[in-house]
Order: structure tokens, then sequence, then C-alpha cells
């Protein structure tokens, strides 16, 4: 029997997500586990979490040790949970524990890498942000810029800037809605850049032009190994923001429309070609993502397409939130399947043994 376990910050039994994955283990020879990393001992190896009971067939509160397998769904807020975050990097360094899959660097750093190879043309422009200079020279060129932290996800601390002659235009999204601000003195907005960059390390890009009717959109491509081990794509859909708005994160609120239905209502992009482009895109970018850093399991990638009908990668997530695929019309259980059936393909190559001391 093999051992699994999920990896959250959150480790709510009720998530449906987790339960589908329970219901799915009974038909394989795996003991499937749920726990937060700041629920291990590094000293005992032991964890209070819970297990899923295969004769109830739901989770029960359980101690256990460290499972030979983990599926780590962890998401770190900038700045936050670093004891978490310190466990899982223990963890990646256990002899006896091999991940599913084992991420993703920051976004700087994948993105200094994939410009090195055939990817290179699909990225958008992108600096660091290491001065205030920097970002007032970059405004001055282009009149609009995003800047983003280099650890966010989730549309964390993304902010658009846009100048109005000497003013100097920032908005941003937070629970309420957008919140905008304009600054009238450079030295205003050169202090408050300061604060943020005692926060975070951004990045700055050139904003795409990826809007419809004034509402921004993109495309989620969801890819994943199959029992095989080989990358398959799972499920593409576009995501359509609010009005005026900077976002397309389904978890901010963004709509969902399915990929089909969207080239439906939008016929005048040259679909066959761009698709062409994107099969291609498609077929390297896994490997070439798992040739430069660490084994991966999924990937969801996000996919502007520029006014021009150009193909450009504006982001890469190794922990893609599956929201978008459980409202999409995907057989949940396909979806329950991936770490299964790479937690077994995995078994088969290694052979783990369990110790019992």
């Amino acid at each position: 029997m093999n051992h699994l376990g999920i990896l959250t910050l959150n480790p709510d039994p009720t998530n449906p997500f987790y339960s589908g994955i329970g219901k799915e283990s009974l038909s394989y020879p795996i003991c499937l586990h749920l726990f937060s990393p700041e629920d291990l001992s590094p000293f005992t190896e032991g964890i209070e979490g819970y297990t899923y009971c295969r004769e109830s067939g739901v989770w029960k509160e359980d101690a256990f040790r460290i499972p030979e397998y983990l599926y780590d769904r962890t998401y770190y807020q900038a700045g936050k949970q670093q004891q978490a975050k310190a466990v899982v990097q223990w963890l990646k360094q256990q002899p006896h524990v091999t991940f599913l899959g084992y991420g993703l660097p920051n976004k700087w750093v994948l993105y200094e890498e994939l410009q090195k190879g055939p990817l290179a043309p699909y990225l958008p422009g992108t600096r660091l942000l290491k001065e205030v200079e920097d970002l007032t020279a970059f405004l001055n060129r282009e009149e609009e810029a995003i800047i983003k932290p280099v650890d966010g996800a989730h549309g964390f601390g993304i902010y658009h800037l846009r100048t109005n002659g000497p003013s100097i235009i920032v908005r941003t999204t937070k629970k309420d809605g957008i919140l905008s601000h304009t600054f009238h003195n450079r030295d205003e907005f050169k202090r408050f850049t300061l604060r943020l960059m005692k926060k975070h390390t951004f990045l700055i890009q050139r904003r795409l032009e990826n809007q419809v009717q004034d509402r921004p959109y993109d495309l989620r491509i969801h890819m994943a190994k199959d029992q095989n081990g080989n990358w398959q794509e799972y499920h593409r859909a576009f995501r359509y923001g609010h009005p005026e708005g900077i976002l397309t994160n389904v978890s901010s609120g963004a709509e969902y429309v399915p990929y089909d239905e969207w080239k439906a209502a939008h016929p005048a992009p040259p679909w066959a070609v761009m698709e062409e482009e994107l099969k291609e895109i498609l077929s390297i970018l896994p490997l070439e993502l798992e040739e430069r850093f660490s084994p991966l399991l999924e990937l969801g990638i996000d996919i502007t397409i520029g006014a021009d009908h150009s193909i450009w990668l504006l982001d890469i997530n190794s922990k893609p939130g599956h929201k978008l695929m459980q409202t999409g019309g995907i057989d949940s259980s396909e979806l329950s399947r991936i770490p299964l059936d790479h937690c077994m393909n995995l078994s088969s190559q290694s052979a783990p043994t369990r110790s019992d001391h």
C-alpha cells in the first residue's frame, strides 16, 4: 500500500476536491492523508491530520508519519507562512519522500530561464524592479505598465499603472473591487513605490492589449501528466474579467467562458493558425520547464492573445486552481485521478520501501 499525503495550509476535509480524490483512491492501493505542513514535527516526523477511511468513505482525524509521496497544494501569501514554507523545503530534502511535483521558482527566475530557450518570442518584455527610476523610465516610454510580485499568485499584489500627462494613475484589485489613486506629484509616486518595494520584489511588464469591451480576458490551459507520465492537456477555457478590471482570476470574480463558446462569439481571429501555434507551444513548454527546473505534475498556463492575434505566455503556475475546471464541465473523477495515477506511476518506477521504525 502506497501512502500519499495532500499538503495544504487549510486541510479542510469538507473540500470537494479533496473528497473527490479520497473517493477515487478507493480503487487504488493508496492510503490517502490530508494535512498542513504546520502540523508536522520535523523532530519526531509525526503529523496530526486526516486519513481517508476506506471503510466509511470519509476523512477521519488521525496521527501518522510522513507519507512517502506528497501532493503539494500549498499557496503562500508573499511574506507569510514562512514556517510552513520552511517545513515543505525540509520535506523536499528528505530521501524517503517523493513529491508528485516539485513546483517552479519565482516569476523572475522562470522568465530568465525561458528567455534562453525556444519559447523566448512568446514572453512579454519583463524586467526586475530594482529602482523607482526603472519604473518611471518604463512609464515614460510605454505609458502603461503592470507590476507584480515575483512570488505572487491568484492576482495578489498586481498593480496597473498609466500616465496621464504629468500624473500617474495606479489601480489594483482588492476584495471590495478596484482601488484607484492618481498621483499628481512624481515625488509622491516615488514614495508610494518605495513602500511597495519594501514589502515585495516586483516585476515590470508592458500591459498587453487583452481587453474585449473594456474587460480583460485570457486563455487558461490546464496540463498534467497521465498514468504513463506523459503530458496531456486536460482543459482550456477563457476567463473574462470585470469591466475596467485588471485580473482574470476566477477567484477574483472573473467569468468562465467555455473555449468553443468564446471561439463562436469571436470568429475574426485566425483560430486555425493560432491553434497550431498553441499546439507547438504546449508540446515544448512542460518538457522545457522540467529540463530547466524540477519534475512537475500539473501546469496552469495563462495565454494572452493580443489585438494583432499574437500569442503571449503571461503566467505559468505549477499549482493551478481547479475551480475553473470544476465549473467547466470536466469530469471531476478524471481530475481527482491525476495525483493518484502519478503516484502509482512513480511507485512502479522506484518501488520505495516504507520503514516501520
